[in-house]
């Protein structure tokens, strides 16, 4: 916006200044046409008073004229105001009129000796008045000369100050510069008008141009990130169908990290923290959180009993496993919010609050802020389904697990959350309970851990087998 508005003063500056200087050059030529059209009729005004003065002036006898030019040139009514001169051949003054109503004071008298001036391309010889200037004390006068009829007999010089036809001139162009304003005024404020106009229209242009380029470009990464997001759903599920996860797996931990990480948002610890593009990035990025178990021997991965200390560490390196390949990745195609959320979540899900977790036994806020959320998601995705070595825990004992493991395994804040939106987690695992119960076990029997007693349940064998042999999340890790 600051770059138009630039172009347009800049632009408008420019149109200013050209009208400015072209109003100028316009009063010049107006003011140049006024003298030149007063030069005129004020020669030819004088011409005619002349011509009229020396026809009168050809009736008188030899010597009376000097005598009689005061009273002839008073009854030529054309006169009106000229002064006129008569003069012999050599330019000395004989006779002047003397009239109240001359535009100037300091006349010639007899006897001084006036230059008469021809005009340019002016013919001395030509028959009637001939134009030219006179040079007086007071400045330059335009004169028109008239010879006599008969020789000797002098000439007749009407003559009228250029200071005189300055004067009038003054006054028909004095309006000049006012009206050259109000011109400019107008044309200036109509060019801003025009301007701003057509600026706007080619900035709106533009800025139609640039949103239908940003919108065809935001269409592409789009794409593209649908097609990431595909691409690594798809390969998380292949990964997550090796260890015998129930159906849609996936989808609940995404959809539970998701709705948490939205009612984190409006949690005072949370909010500066967890931005709408943190939570989409939690719904695909939590899908990975148990991509290294690709890297687990089937053995390990898909035996029914309890795991031997070996077994367990090898298990827990899962989270190695992934950490690792998400850093190689990092490496090759560059880092990127999603690859270290990602690479978080995969290392860090199976840490604890208490510092008791793997693999890094991080505590606290040292463990990543989305691996804290997905590890409650994950937690209550593995109460809340059947798995062999367990049945699926009701919502509301689902719910009393978690609040008791506050400050424990999970961020007690977090789980604060969790309680405000624990209904929200029901709705998501009832919508995907048809997906889970089709991938069931047909019998709990058939996938009995090895070494079960008599008379205890699943859970509690498999509790029983765990290096904890205290509660059933231990059977979860």
């Amino acid at each position: 916006m600051r770059t138009k508005v630039k172009h347009s003063c800049f632009l408008i500056l420019i149109q200013v200044a050209c009208v400015a200087v072209g109003l100028w050059m316009q009063h010049q030529y107006v003011v140049s046409a006024l003298e030149t059209q007063l030069e005129e009729q004020t020669l030819s005004r004088l011409e005619r008073s002349l011509q009229a003065l020396a026809g009168r002036a050809a009736g008188l006898p030899p010597g009376e004229l000097p005598q009689r030019l005061q009273d002839l040139a008073a009854g030529t009514a054309l006169l009106n105001g000229p002064d006129v001169l008569l003069t012999d051949a050599e330019g000395r003054v004989i006779s002047a009129t003397e009239d109240e109503a001359s535009a100037h004071s300091s006349r010639p008298v007899a006897g001084q000796v006036v230059t008469f001036s021809l005009t340019a391309g002016a013919d001395p010889a030509a028959p009637g008045p001939i134009r030219g200037t006179l040079d007086l004390p007071d400045g330059k006068h335009l004169a028109v000369r008239q010879a006599l009829a008969g020789d000797g007999r002098g000439y007749l010089l009407a003559h009228w100050p250029r200071a005189a036809l300055r004067a009038e001139l003054d006054a028909l162009s004095g309006s000049l510069p006012a009206v050259g304003a109000v011109a400019l005024f107008w044309t200036c404020a109509l060019l801003t008008i025009a301007v701003f106009v057509l600026m706007g229209r080619v900035h709106d242009s533009a800025e139609r141009q640039r949103e239908r380029s940003t919108a065809h470009v935001m269409r592409q990464a789009q794409n593209l990130v649908r097609t990431r997001d595909a691409v690594i759903f798809g390969l998380a599920k292949l990964a997550d169908s090796r260890h015998g996860e129930t159906g849609a797996h996936l989808e609940r931990i995404s959809a539970y990290a998701t709705a948490l990480a939205n009612a984190a948002r409006r949690h005072p610890k949370f909010a500066s923290r967890v931005t709408p593009a943190f939570v989409r990035l939690i719904g695909i990025s939590s899908a990975l959180h148990d991509i290294g178990k690709v890297g687990i021997e089937d053995r390990i991965l898909l035996k029914r009993g309890a795991f031997t200390c070996e077994e367990r560490g090898r298990m827990e390196a899962h989270t190695l496993v992934a950490g690792e390949c998400l850093r190689e990745i990092e490496q090759r195609l560059g880092s990127s919010n999603f690859l270290q959320m990602a690479r978080a979540i995969a290392m860090s899900h199976h840490e604890r609050w208490d510092g008791k977790g793997y693999p890094q036994g991080l505590s606290g806020t040292a463990i990543p802020l989305a691996a804290r959320l997905t590890s409650i998601a994950d937690v209550y995705d593995a109460l809340r389904t059947p798995r062999v070595y367990k049945p699926a825990f009701p919502h509301e004992e689902c719910v009393s697990i978690i609040r008791e493991e506050a400050g424990r395994r999970f961020d007690p804040d977090l789980v604060d959350v969790f309680l405000t939106i624990e209904g929200t987690f029901r709705d998501i695992a009832d919508r995907y309970r048809a997906s889970a119960e089709a991938c069931a076990p047909a019998t709990a029997a058939e996938f009995e851990p090895a070494g079960v007693e008599e008379g205890l349940t699943s859970a509690e064998a498999h509790a029983q087998a765990s290096p904890d042999g205290t509660r059933v999340l231990s059977a979860l890790e």
